[in-house]
């Protein structure tokens, strides 16, 4: 049984990605109005060893003695990653394996402290998340812990950047009618161009129904229009931008089971198809794992299509 390790799961950005969840499910410095999962159900920003590094690698090890290799290892889940004082640590021993590039996912709340940029100096790709410059819409879209300050966490970034050998693509979400109007958008702006090291930018938005009705989605138009303002000299792409379906499957070397669906469907709604490719499953062997879980109200499929965990 799988505690800590998850997918491969499909991703916009990185192909078929082994997942790594390091926090207690929805443990996180943020309660993000846009979260497509849950409420935050411990809201802090003070790191702990949630779970045992060892056992972290032990796990990542015999996972990837089932699949074929990953396109990426990535650092994520339903929380905050950066809140785990093993991430150096984990990160170390992921290069070591020499398996796949590692990824980490974070929302940058923790970017302030030297010691989160300095264990993330060991991760090959960052995909840190800035919606804004503002404080008050900081607040309005992420809720965070009271001791949060923006300031703060985007000079952590910017001290990160000029010295990450990696690559660093911002994700910035947009959320229609909070930080998308012409000052908003000059403020990131001009602090995108302040980073020294920067690939490329992922706008994002509400693709998945969020938790919260305040957010709604921004359409193709939205989107470009919002590129365009922004002016950078690096690319820049949209949530509909990417395909969602990897390209290859996974090739597990035994049968999917229905514990495996669930940890999927726990961090990221699937289409059946998208279960299928990173699965290595036929359709039928897909649609009876879901039907079966269906049935024991564990699993729902949404109005798009999408299957999810039941709330």
């Amino acid at each position: 049984m799988r505690t800590y390790i998850f997918g491969p799961v499909p991703s916009r950005r990185l192909g078929i990605s082994l997942g790594v969840d390091l926090t207690p499910t929805k443990t996180c410095s943020f309660d993000c109005l846009y979260c497509q999962l849950s409420k935050t159900r411990f809201h802090t920003s003070t790191r702990s060893q949630f779970c045992d590094p060892e056992c972290v690698i032990t796990e990542l090890k015999a996972v990837l003695s089932e699949i074929a290799r990953p396109d990426w290892i990535t650092i994520s889940g339903t929380g905050e990653p950066t809140l785990h004082t093993g991430l150096g640590f984990i990160l170390a021993e992921i290069k070591k394996l020499d398996s796949a590039p590692s990824c980490v996912i974070t929302n940058s709340s923790l970017m302030h402290l030297p010691e989160v940029r300095q264990e993330l100096m060991l991760a090959d790709r960052l995909l840190p998340t800035v919606t804004t410059v503002n404080q008050r819409s900081f607040e309005r879209i992420h809720r965070p812990t009271a001791d949060l300050r923006l300031a703060s966490i985007l000079e952590g970034i910017q001290l990160f950047s000029r010295d990450f050998k990696g690559s660093i693509e911002i994700e910035v979400f947009v959320c229609p009618g909070i930080n998308d109007s012409a000052e908003e958008i000059a403020g990131l702006r001009d602090y995108l161009r302040s980073l020294p090291n920067l690939e490329s930018v992922y706008l994002n938005t509400a693709v998945r129904m969020p938790v919260e009705s305040e957010i709604s989605t921004a359409d193709q138009g939205l989107l470009n229009n919002f590129r365009t303002a922004l002016n950078l000299s690096v690319p820049v792409t949209t949530a509909f931008e990417h395909s969602f379906v990897p390209p290859r499957s996974s090739n597990w070397n035994r049968p999917a089971l229905s514990s495996d669906v669930l940890k999927l469907l726990l961090r990221h709604p699937c289409s059946e198809k998208q279960l299928e490719q990173v699965l290595s499953s036929a359709p039928d062997k897909i649609t009876a794992l879901l039907l079966e879980l269906a049935g024991q109200g564990k699993v729902r499929q949404t109005s798009n299509g999408d299957w999810t965990l039941t709330d």
